[in-house]
């Protein structure tokens, strides 16, 4: 396996280290509250001073995921290291915008999104805004119980203005989008300036912007979602993803964007590793 994804990173230029763990399924209820008194903004920037503000336990979730394991120290530490990357990528490149995507259903993407957003926006002063791109899942709204309306649908469509839709949390630094109600088909949507005015606009108003979109093969969306994004990680499950899906949705991805992979689904213990680096180099987890 280590030898699978050795080459396929070699085909690619200024791979990202990728680092993995198994989460299981977890869901919590999500309050909504009124339009937030305390929006968190520094500087006075009032942008986002009326967005609504919710309580999400994204903290208790990510505990309950890794409950009666030993395996949340290890996964706690995986995505520090993967989070450091991408702030390193964002501080030499001046990435901003970041799309976490997967060869098909199933391979713990959106978890993985919901769980990076919340280790990056422990950082001090770092606002992140974290996008529900699947309209066709709405895995990320679901997982979160976001409010289903308006999204980054009606923001697609022009029936919401971008604070209106954006929701604030208790935690001052991190910021949720529902994938909202499609108007038109996705690729439409993704396919208008919309789309890439909105990037530019959180890009501008944000520190880092994470996007779950859905998966690359047979659809367009993501395609179109990435030419106005900085980056794109595809998440590849050990032992769910075969050789030749992984590299055809490699293939279909802008190659000064991929990013890399974060090989996800790694028990303590396994023989299976991760590889990172340009020289395709091999690290054993």
């Amino acid at each position: 396996m280590s030898k699978f994804f050795n080459e396929t990173l070699k085909a690619r230029n200024g791979v990202l280290p990728a680092e993995g763990f198994n989460p299981t399924e977890a869901a919590e209820s999500t309050q909504i509250s009124p339009l937030a008194e305390e929006s968190g903004l520094s500087n006075g920037d009032d942008r986002l001073a009326q967005c609504r503000k919710i309580v999400v336990p994204i903290a208790k979730m990510v505990r309950e995921q890794f409950k009666g394991s030993d395996s949340l120290e290890s996964a706690d530490e995986s995505y520090r290291a993967l989070r450091t990357r991408l702030m390193r990528l964002r501080l030499d490149r001046g990435m901003r915008s970041i799309i976490l995507t997967s060869s098909i259903q199933g391979e713990g993407k959106t978890h993985i999104s919901m769980n990076l957003a919340h280790c990056c926006a422990q950082l001090h002063e770092m606002r992140v805004l974290l996008i529900d791109g699947d309209f066709r899942s709405c895995g990320l709204s679901r997982a979160l119980n976001l409010p289903s309306s308006p999204g980054l649908g009606e923001i697609l469509s022009g029936d919401s203005e971008n604070d209106q839709a954006i929701v604030a949390t208790d935690n001052p630094n991190l910021y949720l989008l529902s994938a909202g109600m499609a108007a038109l088909p996705p690729a439409e949507l993704f396919a208008g300036r919309r789309w890439q005015e909105f990037i530019q606009w959180c890009s501008e108003n944000f520190d880092f912007v994470l996007v779950d979109s859905p998966p690359i093969l047979n659809l367009a969306d993501v395609e179109l979602m990435a030419a106005a994004c900085d980056g794109v990680v595809i998440v590849v499950r050990a032992l769910h993803t075969k050789r030749e899906l992984l590299q055809k949705s490699a293939s279909q991805v802008d190659a000064k964007k991929l990013l890399g992979l974060v090989y996800n689904g790694v028990e303590n213990g396994s023989r299976y590793g991760y590889s990172y680096g340009t020289d395709g180099a091999t690290t054993k987890s």
